[in-house]
């Protein structure tokens, strides 16, 4: 690690604390949304939802299968914009990212109804012509359309797209130089992704959002219909009987400057409680510390939604002290340790708790030796593994097999037994894993 990113990294353990508190407290949050409320008022706007559609993007044609309810749901005025591929900056490994997203769009379609013609992704002659077409329709027109070109583009059917070209419709340079503004308008509002919607201030990214939109939405007293169901609503599935044992391994991949993995843990012990699998801990480096980086915006975006998701699930979230660096490093060396000890997986719990919920230092002697001996374990022996390189290896060789699944982000998980491995990745893909559990167990 250079001495620039160590002096980045005691900035951040000293500094961007009290940042991010404010960033996660709902009072802040909500006082926030009364403003931009008064002032949409002042300025006599209407409430308008921006929605960017990605023509490229799987998780665009899922959520734009639900626009037109979205539409007839709530008394918005819903603006949507056609954008093209994310900036560059956001997305790492984009190979392994196409590939990823369009087996996860694939795989949770028909938990909300909807449907996924192929699994391929589009080719560059059918979204110049979709983006042709829909560059040039007036907002009621798009959403009207939307599912249907979408499905088109997404089905392969170039002549069907052809056949809607007429001598009205725009040409190629016509519909980027649209986009272009588009894309001005997605950077202003600080989205960086397709299948995202923003309203006032507030991102929401895809049908794994939209639930925060509707109930922003429905406290403003926007909703047309008294029903409290989400358009977004999925569908799940019953165990039915569920064995006393399995040889279910879940893999669970975590960094320790994770937000997301940080509040993912309850629900991850709860599959262990609720089902016969076995929790195996495969700790990687954080992205920060594998010389990746992440734009201030996407992650102020990461931070706020993680704050959201933290208290849509109950859990506590936002007293924070960044482990990057040496403290991370530290507790990295005594993991494999513990972990043949059997508790690899409390002890990540704990040190993620200490870091994003109590603003613990974790790299400090006093702090580690009190969680060793918490765990029931002796600290003579722990200490002769502390600052040790061994770590670094068993690290590595867990990222490599986490990329395997074109997974580069953590949480992870991969699911081992009863059928093929099955990888996917994020905290708001664990009720996935969860059906994918129940299905191997209900054979």
């Amino acid at each position: 690690m250079s001495i620039f990113s160590s002096i980045r990294n005691v900035i951040a353990r000293n500094v961007m604390p009290r940042v991010f508190l404010n960033w996660s407290d709902p009072d802040v949050l909500f006082r926030k949304r009364v403003e931009k409320e008064e002032v949409r008022q002042k300025e006599g706007r209407p409430h308008e939802v921006f929605y960017f559609h990605e023509l490229s993007d799987p998780y665009s044609h899922i959520t734009a299968q639900l626009i037109r309810n979205f539409k007839a749901e709530y008394a918005a005025d819903l603006v949507p914009l056609v954008v093209g591929e994310p900036p560059s900056k956001t997305v790492h490994e984009p190979s392994m990212y196409r590939k990823y997203c369009l087996t996860d769009a694939i795989r949770i379609a028909p938990f909300y109804g909807l449907e996924f013609p192929i699994n391929q992704l589009p080719n560059d002659k059918i979204i110049s012509l979709a983006q042709r077409i829909l560059c040039d329709l007036k907002k009621d027109e798009f959403i009207s359309c939307i599912a249907d070109i979408s499905t088109l583009v997404w089905s392969d059917n170039e002549a069907a797209l052809k056949a809607l070209i007429n001598e009205k419709t725009l040409s190629e340079e016509a519909a980027l130089s649209v986009i272009s503004k588009n894309e001005e308008k997605r950077t202003e509002v600080e989205a960086y992704m397709g299948s995202t919607f923003s309203y006032e201030g507030e991102l929401y990214w895809g049908v794994d959002r939209l639930d925060h939109l509707e109930d922003r939405l429905k406290d403003l007293g926007l909703k047309k219909s008294i029903e409290t169901t989400y358009i977004s609503e999925r569908k799940k599935t019953n165990a039915v009987d569920i064995p006393i044992q399995s040889n279910l391994k879940l893999e669970f991949y975590p960094s320790l400057n994770s937000p997301y993995t940080s509040i993912s843990l309850e629900r991850i012990k709860g599959l262990k409680e609720k089902y016969p699998i076995e929790i195996v801990t495969k700790p990687v480096l954080p992205m920060l510390m594998r010389n990746m980086t992440i734009p201030s915006y996407k992650g102020k975006y990461i931070f706020k939604d993680s704050a959201r998701e933290a208290r849509k699930y109950g859990v506590p979230f936002g007293k924070v002290m960044s482990p990057l660096g040496k403290p991370a490093e530290r507790a990295y060396s005594l993991f494999p340790w513990v972990d043949e000890q059997g508790q690899g997986f409390e002890y990540i719990c704990r040190l993620m708790i200490s870091s994003f919920r109590k603003a613990e230092d974790i790299g400090n002697n006093t702090y580690l030796k009190a969680l060793i001996e918490d765990l029931g374990l002796k600290w003579a022996e722990a200490k002769k593994h502390l600052d040790t390189g061994n770590w670094k290896e068993v690290l590595e060789e867990n990222r490599l097999i986490m990329y395997e699944g074109y997974s580069w982000g953590v949480p992870s998980f991969r699911l081992v037994g009863g059928g093929d491995t099955f990888t996917t990745w994020g905290q708001d893909r664990i009720w996935l894993i969860e059906e994918e559990i129940i299905n191997r167990l209900n054979k």
